[in-house]
């Protein structure tokens, strides 16, 4: 069913499958599979990702302001994870989801057919730093 071998009880009971239009940074212009592979396969090393939930979602925020202060969160904290910002969609078929309305971040747990390829990115722009 899921993209991921995902840890116990995840996604979460709140996610909900969803169709909405959100904001993804990327590391590359041109998006390729890194630009869509969750946290736990990003960073093997981390052993606390294992078993975290979230780290088998993919990240995205519901307005391109969230993703841009979210970017200028992890610059701050010294991670550098990604330069451009693009336009995607989610739809039901995609997975589940589950949002933070604080952070305007939504988590997705991709379903077993969805390709990360299969994204079409839209308005990618470099990320102005001001």
């Amino acid at each position: 069913m899921w993209k991921e071998k995902l840890p116990i009880n995840c996604p979460p009971s709140s996610a909900k499958e969803l169709d909405f239009e959100a904001y993804r940074i990327l590391k590359n212009k041109e998006p390729n599979d890194e630009d869509f592979l969750p946290y736990v396969y990003l960073h093997p090393e981390n052993e606390r990702y294992k078993t975290l939930c979230e780290a088998y979602a993919i990240s995205s925020f519901d307005s391109e302001k969230n993703a841009i202060k979210a970017w200028k969160g992890a610059l701050k904290r010294g991670k550098n994870i990604g330069s451009h910002i693009a336009k995607i969609e989610i739809s039901t078929s995609d997975g589940k989801n589950d949002f933070n309305p604080k952070s305007g971040h939504f988590s997705t747990w991709l379903y077993e057919s969805k390709n990360y390829d299969t994204f079409e990115c839209v308005n990618i722009k470099l990320i102005d730093e001001n």
